[in-house]
Parts: structure tokens; sequence; C-alpha cells
């Protein structure tokens, strides 16, 4: 029996790390000798700069959440800008004077918002078309 246990400690280790016969442990006990203050003093300043550390992370996400906030207020200007011109379409004009206007036959009525329309197209098509232009013409 005590050639068996001879004849397996002379093995040679493998090149494998999970053979047993390469796995070893080592505990260390660390003995502290140092005073409780000087402890007591360690962990402060380990406190400190965790507490350092927290705040700068508090001021990252505060400000990033505020970035986040006008982005979302901006975002809610241009919707409400957006359907406040959608329903400046939908609306009937206001009458600008207090007083009635007299009836007028159906097709003098059409006549007039048919050239009220166009002159309203042509102003803004030529407006658009003079800034196509000027962008063309610096580019």
């Amino acid at each position: 029996m005590v050639e068996k246990h001879l004849r397996k400690n002379d093995i040679k280790p493998s090149d494998d790390p999970l053979d047993p016969n390469n796995r070893r442990l080592y505990f260390k006990e660390e003995i502290d000798n140092r005073d409780h203050s000087e402890k007591v003093k360690d962990k402060f300043a380990e406190a400190g700069n965790d507490t350092r550390n927290a705040n700068q992370y508090v001021k990252l996400v505060n400000a990033h959440l505020q970035d986040r906030v006008t982005q979302l207020e901006k975002i809610k200007a241009d919707q409400n800008r957006f359907w406040d011109e959608l329903n400046m379409f939908k609306e009937e004009p206001k009458q600008i004077t207090s007083t009635p206007k007299p009836q007028m036959n159906s097709e003098v009525e059409e006549a007039m918002i048919v050239r009220d329309l166009s002159s309203i197209i042509n102003k803004y098509g030529i407006e658009k078309l003079i800034k196509a232009l000027d962008k063309i013409t610096n580019s």
C-alpha cells in the first residue's frame, strides 16, 4: 500500500489546468495590527470617495434627464404649433368688421373665394419659388 502512494506522487502534472493534480488551494489569513482609530479613518476615507463618486453619478444622471426634458418640451411645443396651424385651415375665417355683409348670390361668393385662394396660392408659391432659386444660386 505504501508503494501505491509513492507511485501517485511521482506522476508529473499535465498541462490541463483542470487536472486534479494541478489544483491547489492556498488560504492566507490577513491580520490587521492597526489601532481601531486608524481603521475608522480608512473607512471614512473610503466612504468619502464613495460619496463623491455617487454625487458625480447623480449630477450626470440629472444633466441627462434635464436634456431629455428640454427635448420633450420642444417636441410638445412643435406639436402644439403644428395642430394650431392645422386648425387654421379647418376653422371658418373670422369677420374683421362687426357689420354683417349683405347676402350675395352663390356665384359671386364662389368667384370671391376662388380669387382669394388663387391670390394666396400665387403669393406663397412665388415666395417658395424665390427661396428655391436663392438656394440653387447660393449653392
